[in-house]
């Protein structure tokens, strides 16, 4: 029995088992998932830092005249410095420098004109104001104060982020053991010359490079032949927590793996979703709690079932909250399938507007390379202006 994409989605998210936590150095840490807090260890930033190279001064001094007395110099890296309070004071900063105490103001270098080795004239159409090109203390975050939640994906934002907080070790979600399992006795290898009732496997590698890219990691098995025994998926059982089949998922004669689900003693979430393309799609747990995710052969409906299903359902067992989807407008209203979810590929336009680009068929991959990503559209909405969308990784 059929179920809608929304039921199966929700089954996936709720079944998919939660991994656990282990420590990652700092520069391994991206494009996995954060599982501590990272705190603030001391304001940010700690001094009032100079934003300009240039001459700090008071402000004041600037209504009095124009020309500066340089009385101390402060480079970055070193111990704030103390301006005298004798009038029109200044003195020579750098980028990065604590703000001398005393003064208020910086003049950028470019505003200036030296007249001497100690003696700067500030030029006329130069308007100082109390704060100009300071960076106050404390104004990015306060001591701490939780500036990394648990559940982020760790990004370069997040890197420099923990880096400036001290943190070199990371405590973060396991990588599941996950397995493609590609099927069909049509198959044969890349590196093959195939007959003309043959193509070659492909589907194997779009969903490992997709993964890759998304942050996780898969092996790639040889491919089960229409005729095999239980011997292979037992033992890929036995080392994953993941399997993601393509194929032999239907309703034809030569469909093994639902019966061979059942001969081992998986458990069926579903298997038939309401949704072009991939409708045979299925999800069974494994004997030991494993994730087997079964997909159509054709290949554009593994792959997007790959983007579908199974990247929200890892993101959620990462301990993740499901991402956010991107909304986009259609150039044009496009009405849905009749009792059925349609992922339509799309092209995005320079203004991020949406053009249908469907494929051929679901076994037209060629026809993939015509789109950005895929709409998901309700069945028979014709009300709908904006979409969700997700770009093909």
């Amino acid at each position: 029995m059929m179920i809608s994409f929304d039921e199966a989605l929700d089954l996936l998210l709720a079944h998919a088992p939660r991994l656990g936590i282990e420590s990652c150095d700092l520069e391994m840490a991206v494009g996995r998932v954060l599982r501590q807090e990272v705190v603030a260890d001391r304001a940010f930033p700690p001094f009032d830092r100079v934003m300009m190279d240039g001459y700090a001064l008071r402000n004041s001094d600037l209504q009095t005249g124009d020309t500066f007395r340089i009385t101390v110099s402060a480079p970055a890296g070193q111990a704030q410095v103390h301006l005298p309070e004798s009038l029109r004071a200044c003195a020579e900063v750098m980028t990065g420098a604590p703000l001398p105490r005393g003064a208020d103001c910086i003049v950028p270098v470019e505003k200036t004109t030296r007249l001497s080795k100690d003696e700067i004239r500030v030029a006329d159409d130069f308007k100082g104001e109390e704060g100009l090109f300071v960076h106050r203390y404390a104004s990015d975050a306060k001591q701490g104060e939780v500036l990394l939640p648990c559940g982020v994906l760790i990004g370069s934002r997040e890197i420099a982020t923990a880096a400036s907080c001290g943190v070199s070790t990371l405590r973060v979600s396991q990588r599941p053991r996950m397995t493609i399992i590609p099927t069909g006795d049509e198959l044969v290898r890349v590196d093959e010359i195939p007959a003309a009732h043959q193509i070659r496997q492909s589907n194997g590698y779009a969903l490992r490079s997709a993964l890759q890219a998304a942050g996780y990691s898969a092996t790639m098995a040889d491919v089960l032949p229409d005729d095999a025994d239980a011997t292979a998926l037992v033992a890929a059982l036995a080392s994953n927590d993941w399997l993601i089949l393509t194929g032999a998922i239907s309703k034809g004669a030569r469909d093994f793996l639902p019966k061979m689900f059942e001969h081992l003693g998986c458990r069926k979430l579903f298997h038939g979703v309401a949704q072009r393309p991939g409708k045979p799609a299925g999800c069974w747990i494994g004997p030991e709690g494993q994730m087997i995710i079964a997909l159509p052969g054709n290949p554009v409906s593994a792959l997007t079932g790959l983007h579908a299903f199974v990247l929200p359902a890892l993101a959620v067992a990462s301990g993740r909250d499901l991402p956010v989807t991107r909304m986009v407008a259609t150039e044009e209203r496009i009405i849905g399938l009749p009792d059925m979810t349609w992922h339509l590929p799309v092209t995005l336009s320079a203004d991020g507007r949406a053009m249908a680009a469907p494929t051929g068929n679901s076994g037209d991959v060629i026809g993939l390379l015509r789109s950005h990503g895929f709409i998901r559209l309700v069945p028979r909405d014709s009300l709908q202006f904006t979409y969700p969308y997700t770009p093909w990784l």
